[in-house]
C-alpha cells in the first residue's frame, strides 16, 4: 500500500474503501453480513482505509467488523486510516464534540484518522469549523476537511482567519467531472484531493466508452482499473466501493503499469462536468 502525506505530515492510503450501502435493501444481520465480506477481504487484500458517516447508519456494524478483524490478527488499530463526518443534522445541533463521540463509541476507537465536514452547510460550516480545530488538537482526529464543496465554500472558509487549513478535500470527482482550477487550487494549497464516486458508479456511460474500452484492450486491464490508475498518478485518492471480492482485488491490482501523458490527457478530455449526485439533494441553499 502506497500513501499520501497531507499537510500536516499524517500519512494516508492512497486508495480508500468506501462503505455506503444506501442503494442496498435487506435486514440488518444481512447488510451487516454483505459489509463484513466486503471488509474482510478488503482487509485481506492489505486495503485499510475505510470511508464511512453516520448518515450511512452503519458506524457501528463496522466497529464490530474492524474489531472482530483485529482480534483475529488480520489487523491492527494503527494500520487503518478510518475517515467519518458530521451530518446536516449534527452540523445543526452545533456540538461536534458530542457528534465525535458517538462515532467513536460506535466504531469501537479512540479516534479517527480524518473526521471531515459532510456538507458546507450554509450557516453552519464555518462556526462548526471551529469546533473541528479545537477538537482536531485533543488528537481524537487525526486530519480535519470538507466534503462535497466548491471553490467558493473553501474561498469563504479561508476569509474567517480559521487556525488549520483542510488536510482534506472530498468531492464527486472522475474522468467525466474533473474540475481542474478546483483542484489546481488544491495542489496551491497543499489539501489533499480525495474522489468519491471515483469510477462514476460504472454507468453505461463508463462501461460503453471508447476512450476508456481502448485503453483497458491497450493495457489488458479492466476499465475501472484504468480509472483508478489514472486518479493515482495525478496525486488524487480515489474511494472505490464493491461487495464483489474478485473486483475488490482487482481495484488494487494496478501496479503493473503506467498511463502516458497522452492516455491521461484523452481521459481529461472525456470530462463534461456530469453530477452523479447534485448537491442540492442534500444540503438546502447550497
Amino acid at each position: 500500500m502506497q500513501y499520501r502525506k497531507l499537510n500536516n505530515g499524517i500519512k494516508m492510503p492512497e486508495i480508500v474503501m468506501g462503505t455506503s450501502l444506501w442503494d442496498r435493501k435487506g435486514s440488518k444481520s444481512e447488510l451487516y453480513k454483505l459489509l463484513e465480506n466486503s471488509v474482510r477481504k478488503a482487509i485481506v487484500n492489505q486495503i485499510w482505509a475505510f470511508d464511512t458517516a453516520p448518515d450511512y447508519y452503519n458506524e457501528e456494524l463496522l466497529g464490530k467488523i474492524f474489531k472482530d478483524a483485529e482480534r483475529a490478527g488480520e489487523v491492527q488499530r494503527e494500520d487503518l486510516f478510518i475517515t467519518t463526518k458530521v451530518g446536516n443534522n449534527q452540523q445543526i445541533s452545533g456540538d461536534m464534540r458530542r457528534t465525535l463521540e458517538m462515532s467513536l463509541k460506535a466504531l469501537q476507537m479512540d479516534y479517527v484518522d480524518l473526521w471531515l465536514l459532510h456538507w458546507p452547510y450554509p450557516d453552519y460550516y464555518i462556526k462548526n469549523w471551529k469546533q473541528l480545530e479545537e477538537i482536531y488538537h485533543s488528537g481524537k482526529v487525526k486530519a480535519i476537511g470538507l466534503c462535497n464543496c466548491r471553490e467558493r465554500h473553501l474561498e469563504r472558509l479561508f476569509e474567517q482567519d480559521i487556525e488549520i487549513k483542510p488536510q482534506v478535500i472530498q468531492i464527486e470527482y472522475h474522468p467525466f467531472r474533473t474540475v481542474p482550477e478546483f483542484v489546481e487550487k488544491c495542489k496551491r494549497e497543499k489539501i489533499q484531493m480525495e474522489a468519491y464516486s471515483a469510477l462514476c458508479n460504472m454507468l453505461p456511460m463508463v462501461k460503453e466508452n471508447k476512450v476508456l474500452k481502448c485503453l483497458a484492450l491497450k493495457y489488458n486491464k479492466t476499465i475501472p482499473q484504468i480509472i483508478m490508475k489514472w486518479h493515482i498518478q495525478q496525486g488524487v485518492i480515489p474511494i472505490f466501493s464493491s461487495l464483489n471480492p474478485i473486483r475488490i482485488k482487482a481495484n488494487i491490482d494496478i501496479d503493473d503499469f503506467e498511463l502516458t501523458a497522452l492516455d491521461l490527457a484523452e481521459i481529461f478530455a472525456l470530462n463534461i462536468d456530469y453530477k452523479f449526485h447534485p448537491e442540492s439533494m442534500n444540503c438546502p441553499g447550497y
